[in-house]
């Protein structure tokens, strides 16, 4: 229902939404090509990634997938962060429970948005439908994967 609210104010081409997670509580928003990631119940949880950082986020997804199975199977300790470009970085890192609170008030250990495993698995379905809906996106993240494998 949100998705056809936007594309009936801005026009498919331009503007999606999705919603992640069985809480539904994290957003993707696209307006003009620019992905945004957000929480619902929290305003100022949110990542902009702008064309030339869903480009540097889309080369590296499976190298992101791949720190993220190895901290869901935990054989190894993962420390992994990658730089999106003007100070945007994904990050990997575990969650903690604050002292005297209860397992349900699990916390991320950075500011940013937090994307729990699911909803990680969630977002990789989501790509191949963003570049869908948004052809630009897709012919940059093209480009930029025949320049580097070129």
């Amino acid at each position: 229902m949100l998705e056809e609210l936007y594309a009936s104010i801005c026009g498919q081409d331009q503007c999606s939404s999705f919603i992640l997670g069985e809480k539904r509580d994290r957003v993707i928003d696209i307006v003009r090509n620019v992905v945004n990631i957000h929480s619902s119940c929290e305003p100022n949880k949110l990542a902009t990634l702008t064309p030339k950082r869903w480009v540097n986020f889309i080369l590296y997804c499976q190298q992101i997938n791949n720190e993220a199975k190895e901290l869901n199977l935990n054989t190894r300790p993962v420390a992994f962060r990658l730089h999106l470009g003007d100070g945007w970085y994904v990050w990997i890192c575990r969650f903690y429970v604050p002292y005297g609170t209860s397992n349900e008030h699990v916390r991320p250990t950075r500011d940013g948005i937090s994307l729990r495993l699911d909803k990680w698995a969630e977002l990789l379905v989501v790509i191949p439908t963003i570049h869908e809906r948004h052809p630009e996106l897709a012919r940059i993240c093209a480009e930029a994967q025949s320049q580097l494998h070129g």
